[in-house]
């Protein structure tokens, strides 16, 4: 009892002093007191218990860089040529192929790129850079931007005018339409009112990601997204369409209601189950942001229609081409585009069934879409089979096809550097020559899949778009250390993460496509209360806090509680600021 009771009273008091970090009161209590091994024992076991416990004790344990997503030579390439595209100028369709908007659209259309150009950029800021958020978000408004300028949605006042279902197949893989009649004489103008939802699902889609990835509500505004047609009369001024994102999600989900479900028209009389899974991610963004439910009905109700009507036919597990609408009549197909198409979206929704249909889909086309016989016709959708198809399998972690997709790019579609970014350029006669080469490999490259479709498939991980909307970031996200002012030119982030467990920032850059002798960064929202030590390359510079105005030769402290930090960068840099214990940081 009385060793118990001194060991309580020792342990008390010597806690009090290690945790005062006074270890040598504890030395100079051990050397005075005289008592028994045992008791000395006692003391020394609980000095080093809580000595241990102390942070002036612990080591400064740096996170591995090499932990946490980056984004390979590549990788980076094709995110800095998708953000390229939308640094184009209105009006500038450069390196995005032809359109032809007064009889038909296809999938080659500019509103396909723009759309999912930004779902990729997105992918890669919510998985690799997510404490980089500026460049992003910027080109994310961007490409919203670009998405309403006429020349990518005026083609509806021609498209709609024609019910293209009422097509035949003719030579070449092509389609000619076989009945045209009065009725089909006027169109209309707003691109978003009714059907054609090939259109203003992806605005949908687009405006959702924006907003919930950047806590950006500019698009909550009316007029925030005002659509401008030219005048119809010499000497009038232009008509506009105004809308926001309440108007559209409304729009959208009353159409959904009006048809029971089956789907929105995207051209007249004709309801592609891929077109209509974009409306839906869509409605899951706004349900997220507004608190509404308006994606819950939409989802169950269309799951019922799709299996009802067999649009995915349960027994080949392939896509429809259409549903005719007028005629209540679905017309099947066998298409890589359409399953790999549809399944990247469907899957965010309904993950396990997706999963248990991509092993007949994936038996089905690969590999032998890879090679053939030498100049066979491989059909009008034999671009946008290898780019979806690949999208699909990168969603769903068929990361050993994906691989051999991008690998197979690599080799055979002339894969291209430009202004650091890096592509494949669409083939000279992509829009009808659909043959294989003398070898039978592919020799059709067209611009959305050159462009995005094999980047955004390189760049997405398992579950890609899948945890950005079912893991979406909260508000506590954007209160984190992140970084901003990286110049574009002189630098490339390829990760940029926040730890907070760890409570650590990691940042890596690589030069840029134009040489700097030095370049520099911002980080914002450091804990003005904290010490923090600066590594780079694995190597502590030192330390540094905004409260006690510490520096570093390489770092400046700004008024508004930012650092700025500069470097020489000429190969690959990786920086941590790692928070420091409070002890040690007031030693």
């Amino acid at each position: 009892m009385e060793t118990q009771k001194l060991s309580q009273k020792l342990t008390c008091r010597l806690t009090f002093y290690v945790h005062q970090c006074h270890y040598f009161f504890a030395e100079y209590f051990w050397k005075r007191w005289h008592m028994t091994n045992k008791h000395r024992f006692i003391i020394s076991f609980l000095i080093g218990l809580q000595v241990l416990s102390v942070s002036v004790a612990e080591p400064l344990v740096i996170p591995d860089p090499t932990n946490y997503p980056s984004l390979s030579t590549k990788k980076m390439g094709h995110v800095r040529h998708m953000i390229n595209l939308a640094k184009q100028l209105d009006g500038d369709f450069s390196m995005m192929g032809e359109t032809d908007p007064v009889y038909f659209m296809s999938f080659h259309a500019y509103q396909f790129q723009i759309a999912f150009a930004q779902y990729a950029l997105a992918s890669t800021h919510y998985h690799y850079t997510p404490a980089h958020r500026d460049l992003y978000q910027k080109a994310s408004a961007r490409l919203i931007q670009r998405m309403i300028y006429k020349d990518v949605w005026d083609y509806w006042a021609h498209v709609s005018k024609f019910d293209l279902t009422n097509r035949t197949e003719i030579e070449a893989g092509l389609e000619e339409m076989t009945t045209y009649t009065e009725d089909d004489w006027y169109g209309w103008i707003d691109p978003n009112i009714k059907k054609n939802i090939m259109y203003s699902g992806h605005l949908l889609q687009m405006v959702g990601l924006h907003q919930n990835l950047f806590d950006d509500d500019r698009y909550d505004e009316p007029g925030s997204l005002t659509f401008r047609f030219a005048p119809i009369e010499y000497g009038q001024g232009p008509i506009e369409m105004k809308y926001d994102s309440h108007r559209l999600a409304k729009v959208i989900y009353d159409q959904f209601e009006e048809d029971h479900f089956r789907g929105i028209e995207c051209e007249r009389n004709a309801v592609y189950a891929e077109c209509n899974q974009h409306p839906i991610l869509g409605l899951m963004s706004y349900d997220l942001k507004n608190g509404t439910n308006l994606s819950v009905k939409v989802r169950k109700e269309f799951k019922k229609v799709m299996r009802k009507r067999k649009y995915i036919n349960p027994e080949t597990n392939t896509t429809m081409y259409f549903l005719k609408v007028k005629e209540d009549e679905v017309v099947p197909a066998t298409y890589a585009w359409a399953d790999g198409w549809n399944g990247h979206a469907q899957y965010v929704w309904d993950k396990e069934y997706i999963k248990s249909i991509y092993p007949d889909q994936k038996k089905r086309y690969f590999p032998s879409m890879l090679r053939g016989w030498p100049f066979e016709n491989m059909g009008w959708g034999v671009s946008f089979d290898f780019g979806f198809f690949a999208l699909l399998a990168s969603e769903v972690g068929d990361t050993e096809t994906v691989q051999t997709m991008v690998d197979y790019a690599d080799e055979h579609f002339e894969p291209t550097w430009k202004d650091g970014g890096y592509y494949y350029p669409h083939t000279r006669f992509y829009v009808y020559n659909f043959f294989r080469d003398w070898l039978g490999y592919i020799h059709n490259v067209g611009p959305l899949t050159g462009n995005v479709l094999v980047g955004f498939a390189s760049i997405n991980p398992i579950d890609g778009l899948w945890k950005i909307y079912n893991q979406p970031r909260g508000k506590s996200h954007f209160a984190e250390p992140f970084i901003t002012d990286v110049e574009y030119l002189e630098a490339s982030v390829t990760q940029a993460v926040y730890d907070g467990d760890k409570d650590a920032l990691i940042v890596t850059l690589v030069p840029g496509p134009v040489e700097s002798e030095a370049t520099s960064f911002t980080v914002r929202q450091l804990d003005p209360e904290k010490t923090y030590a600066l590594v780079r390359d694995g190597q502590v510079l030192g330390e540094v806090n905004k409260k006690t105005s510490l520096a570093l030769p390489s770092t400046k402290w700004q008024a508004d509680g930012s650092l700025v930090i500069s470097t020489r960068l000429t190969e690959p840099q990786s920086f941590i600021l790692k928070a420091m214990a409070a002890t040690l940081a007031a030693r």
